[in-house]
C-alpha cells in the first residue's frame, strides 16, 4: 500500500499536510464499515484516480500531530491555469482557526503547479466554510462562488504577508467599528491608520473593533504630524507619539510604522535614525515613508531598511511614476493613497464603466492591481455597500487593451 508523501509541517497547531491519493487515504485512515468498500474503490473512483495520473487533480489531506484527521482538500480540473478547490473539514480544524492555514498552503502549492487562480464555492447556509474562504483571501463573486488570485499578497519587509487591496480607516468615525469588521470578514488583511487620523481616536477605534489580532492582520499607523495638524519630526515627539500608538492600539511591537510626512525643519536622517533606534529597542518591527521624493527615499534608506512608501497615486494622478519605480526596483511594498476619489469625480471615467461592467471606484483599483505587483491599494469608505464594491475590484482582471485605453 503507498505511504502517505508529506508535503510540508510548518503550521501553528503542528498540523501535517500531506499528498496521496483517495485509495491511499482510506485505505490508512477511514474505518473499515465492514463491506467491500476499499477492495472495489478502484472500480468505484477509476475516474478520480485517472485524473489524480494524468495530474488534473491533487489530494490533500489535513492531519493534526496525534495524527487526527483534520480535513481533506482537493485541486480538481487543473486546467487553463485556473483550478476549482473542494474541501471536507471537521469542525474543530474550523474552530481551532487551523482551516485558513491549510487553505492558505493549498495555495501555494497550486501556484507550485503553476496555477494563477482559485475558484471555489461554499455552502451558503455554513458560514464556517465562507469565513475560511474569506480568510484564505478568496472574494466573494456570488451567492456560493468565491474566487482568488493566487499572486494577489505581498510580503511587506519581506516577512509581512498581506493582500494587496487593503483598506484605509481614515474616514471612520468612532461608531464605525461594523464597516472595518465587515472588511476583516471580507479578507482584508491590511488596515492603515494614522495618529492625524482624530489624534489617535481612529487608532483606539481599530483596537476597540479588531482586539485581539487575527494572526493573519496587519494595523499600520503613521507619526510626524502633530496638532494642530503642523509636522513635527523631532526626535522625542516621534519618541512620544510610537509609544502612544503602541498603547492605543494595545500592541507591543508596531509590525509596521510609517513616517506620515518628513518635516523640512529637521534632518531627514535624525526623523530617519530616530525610528530605527525605535526598531532596534524592539517597538517597531518595520519601518515606512510617505510622501517622498526618489532622493529622500535613498537617503532615508542609506539609514535603514525602508519597507513601505505611502504617495498619493491613481490612474489620473500618476505624479510619483518614478518613487513607484523606484520601490518596484527595490522590492518596496507601494501603498497608493487617495487611489480612487478623483476617479469617482471625473466623467470622462463613466463611458469606461458600461464597457468594463465595473464601477469607477472599481476600474481604478484593477488598474492599480495590475500596474505593478508592489502596489497595495488602500480605499477607504465608512460605508459597507462601498466597502464591498472596492474589495470585489480584486477579482476584476482588465485586458491588456482595456489597460492602453485607461493609460
Amino acid at each position: 500500500m503507498p505511504e502517505l508523501q508529506l508535503l510540508r509541517a510548518d503550521h501553528a497547531d503542528r498540523l501535517l499536510t500531506f499528498e496521496t491519493d483517495n485509495r491511499a487515504f482510506f485505505a490508512r485512515n477511514v474505518e473499515d464499515r465492514g463491506d467491500d468498500y476499499f477492495t472495489t474503490f478502484a472500480y468505484h473512483h477509476q475516474g478520480v484516480l485517472d485524473a489524480q495520473a494524468e495530474g488534473e487533480l491533487r489530494f490533500h489531506v489535513l492531519v493534526a500531530d496525534d495524527g487526527e484527521i483534520l480535513g481533506r482538500f482537493n485541486l480538481y480540473d487543473m486546467k487553463n491555469g485556473t483550478a476549482e478547490l473542494g474541501f471536507r473539514l471537521a469542525e474543530k480544524a474550523t474552530g481551532r482557526g487551523v482551516a485558513t492555514a491549510a487553505v492558505r498552503e493549498l495555495c501555494d502549492r497550486a501556484k507550485g503547479y503553476g496555477l494563477r487562480s482559485l475558484r471555489a464555492g461554499a455552502d451558503v447556509e455554513n458560514r464556517g466554510s465562507r469565513r475560511v474562504l474569506q480568510r484564505a483571501g478568496f472574494i466573494q463573486t456570488g451567492e456560493t462562488s468565491f474566487w482568488r488570485n493566487l499572486y494577489d499578497e505581498f510580503l511587506i519587509g519581506g516577512e509581512l504577508r498581506v493582500r494587496r487591496l487593503g483598506f484605509g480607516a481614515m474616514h471612520l468615525s468612532p461608531e464605525d467599528g461594523d464597516v472595518v469588521r465587515r472588511a476583516v470578514d471580507l479578507g482584508v488583511t491590511l488596515i492603515d491608520t494614522a495618529y492625524l487620523y482624530g489624534w489617535g481616536a481612529n487608532e483606539e477605534l481599530l483596537a476597540r473593533t479588531l482586539w485581539p489580532y487575527r494572526e493573519e492582520l496587519l494595523v499600520t499607523t503613521k507619526v510626524g504630524v502633530a496638532q494642530p495638524g503642523q509636522l513635527d519630526g523631532r526626535p522625542e515627539v516621534l519618541r512620544t507619539q510610537v509609544d502612544a500608538a503602541l498603547t492605543r492600539l494595545r500592541m507591543e511591537r508596531l509590525d509596521l510604522l510609517q513616517l506620515h510626512r518628513v518635516d523640512p525643519e529637521v534632518p531627514l536622517a535624525d526623523q530617519v535614525g530616530t525610528l530605527k533606534d525605535l526598531r532596534d529597542q524592539g517597538k517597531i518591527g518595520h519601518i515606512g515613508l510617505s510622501e517622498v521624493t526618489v532622493e529622500q527615499l535613498v537617503q532615508a534608506r542609506g539609514i535603514v531598511e525602508v519597507a513601505s512608501v505611502q504617495n498619493r497615486y491613481n490612474l489620473l494622478d500618476p505624479a510619483h511614476e518614478a518613487v513607484l519605480a523606484a520601490c518596484e526596483a527595490a522590492g518596496i511594498a507601494f501603498l497608493p493613497w487617495r487611489p480612487i476619489l478623483d476617479l469617482v469625480n471625473a466623467p470622462k471615467m463613466k463611458t469606461f464603466e458600461a464597457e468594463f461592467g465595473a464601477t469607477r471606484a472599481q476600474i481604478g483599483l484593477a488598474w492599480l492591481l495590475a500596474r505593478s505587483p508592489v502596489i497595495l491599494p488602500i480605499p477607504g469608505t465608512s460605508k459597507i455597500a462601498h466597502l464591498e464594491e472596492n474589495v470585489a475590484a480584486g477579482a476584476i482582471r482588465l485586458t491588456e487593451a482595456q489597460r492602453e485605453r485607461l493609460a
